[in-house]
C-alpha cells in the first residue's frame, strides 16, 4: 500500500541553508534556481518563503521512483 501525505513537508530558506551548510542568501539563490527547473514549488508564509520538493524533484533524488515509475 503506498500513503501519500496530505500536506507538503516544507521548509523555510533558513532551515535549507543550516542542512546544506549555506548562508541563508546562497540558499535563496539556488532555491530559486531549481525552482526555475521546477525541481522544488515556494509559497510566502507571513515573513517568510518555504520550499518543498516536486514530484519531479523527488524523482531526481530517488533512483528507485525513477525505476518503478517506467516499469
Amino acid at each position: 500500500m503506498e500513503i501519500h501525505l496530505a500536506y507538503k513537508p516544507a521548509l523555510g530558506t533558513t532551515e535549507v541553508a543550516e542542512r546544506v551548510g549555506l548562508s541563508q542568501q546562497a540558499a535563496s539563490k539556488r532555491l530559486q534556481r531549481l525552482e526555475d527547473y521546477r525541481l522544488v514549488e515556494s509559497d510566502k508564509i507571513g515573513n517568510a518563503r518555504v520550499w518543498w520538493l516536486t514530484d519531479d524533484g523527488r524523482r531526481q533524488l530517488d533512483p528507485e521512483e525513477n525505476e518503478s515509475s517506467s516499469q
